[in-house]
């Protein structure tokens, strides 16, 4: 028995009509509109050589190495009985000092496990790892090799710091970290997440942690400023914080925003206001990770928000009178819709432009897919629960028909062109944003 397609009301056709317009129109192009300065992919790991010191003592520090292993960048290799994830990475830590003498050489293997109920969301996470060596003053070079031990993939990163000896100062500090996330658990205990590669992510906020060292016996009082430049010696941001500090070693974690940072290069740089000296400086970055590569021009970004943005929110988009303003009204963008605010990623900005990248590559034919019906409703609602596909069914036009169990909806789509131009038949009524 051949299988027809009902006739729908005018009304119907008009709204079909209306979708396949707004599937025609183009967006406006600026020039140099390119987000290459502006995005981060993530690595095969990123590292960061910290210097602090012992108590009040400057002329032995601790070097603290901190690497981090993003998943999303290693192999994985399934174990068919436990159907667990297992991975395997070897780095090698070198430092060598100003005579190129070899201070330290050591290689770390670890493995890693991801379990079953857990494989689903395991490039979400990252494994930190530091290792600590005693170091004395001077001046040093370090190599950091990481090899993933599945892909046999390799890699090696260059750094330079300095242990500087503080002898005679009444106050001296460590190194700047940058931390994505700080919270006290119901035991009291104090929990960071460095950010190894020191980038803000677009977070909402951020936290500089580091210590202060006082070499008096009696407590002093501290008035610092923390301030953040870009790349033209702008300064962006201004934020204070007093502190009491005891004799010995001050650990100091401060809540910085990020509101007024856009995106690009910046400077962090710690100030004493009692004396006007800069104490302390890290480069930090505003960069938009795990962005997929297709997404490279700011403008077809905004555009790209029509399924997730309301018609006030794309006005308010559309409308930035300059490249700076749009950069900086998209971040605040997806800041609100940011499921995990504490953390350089952004999942739901991620799942997004995922699905735009995964419809552009299954849907585009005259159009990119994303502008098409079939990419429409993939970005809005995901992957159906079934798909009922009619290619050649005579005496009909192709036609396929997906069902979405979990919130009872059914869509079809008609090829009326015969070219794989499958239009929506059965239109969206409710709130025409993703889910």
């Amino acid at each position: 028995m051949n299988t027809t397609i009902k006739r729908f009301p005018s009304f119907v056709l008009a709204v079909i009509a209306l979708v396949s317009l707004l599937n025609t129109l183009s967006f406006a192009q600026l020039k140099d509109k390119t987000l290459s300065n502006y995005t981060s992919t993530r690595e095969l790991f990123y590292a960061d050589p910290l210097v602090f010191y012992y108590g009040n003592d400057s002329s032995v520090a601790r070097l603290d190495y901190y690497v981090e292993i993003p998943y999303d960048g290693i192999q994985f290799k399934k174990n068919s009985s436990t159907k667990e994830l297992n991975g395997s990475v070897t780095y090698t830590l070198k430092v060598t000092g100003e005579n190129n003498q070899t201070i330290i050489n050591e290689s770390y293997t670890n493995n890693i496990d991801i379990p079953a109920e857990e494989s689903k969301y395991y490039k979400d996470d990252s494994k930190f790892v530091v290792q600590s060596f005693p170091i004395k003053t001077g001046n040093y070079i370090s190599a950091v090799t990481f090899k993933d031990n599945n892909s046999k993939t390799e890699l090696t990163k260059n750094f330079s710091f300095k242990v500087i000896d503080h002898k005679g100062e009444d106050v001296f500090i460590s190194d700047l970290m940058i931390v994505s996330n700080y919270e006290i658990e119901a035991s009291g205990k104090k929990k960071i997440t460095p950010s190894v590669n020191n980038n803000l992510g677009s977070m909402k906020d951020f936290y500089v942690f580091y210590e202060v060292y006082n070499s008096k016996s009696s407590a002093l009082d501290a008035n610092y400023s923390y301030l953040i430049t870009d790349s033209k010696n702008n300064q962006l941001n201004i934020e204070n914080g007093k502190y009491s500090l005891n004799p010995g070693a001050n650990k100091i974690i401060q809540k910085i925003s990020t509101e007024n940072i856009t995106l690009g290069d910046f400077k962090l740089e710690l100030k004493d206001n009692s004396t006007g000296k800069i104490i302390g400086s890290k480069n930090i970055s505003n960069r938009w990770t795990n962005i997929p590569i297709t997404v490279k021009d700011i403008d077809v970004a905004i555009a790209q928000l029509q399924y997730i943005a309301t018609a006030e929110e794309m006005d308010r988009l559309r409308k930035a009178k300059t490249q700076s303003e749009k950069e900086k009204r998209f971040i605040e963008f997806w800041k609100k819709k940011d499921p995990s605010p504490g953390t350089p990623r952004n999942e739901l900005m991620v799942e997004y432009y995922n699905r735009i990248r995964i419809a552009n590559e299954r849907y585009s034919h005259h159009y990119e897919g994303w502008r098409t019906d079939m990419g429409m409703v993939f970005i809005i609602y995901g992957n159906p629960s079934s798909i009922d596909r009619h290619p050649f069914e005579s005496q009909t036009k192709p036609y396929e028909v997906w069902d979405y169990y979990d919130i009872n909806r059914q869509f079809v789509f008609v090829d009326d062109s015969g070219f794989g131009d499958y239009r929506l038949i059965t239109p969206i009524y409710d709130d025409f944003r993703m889910r």
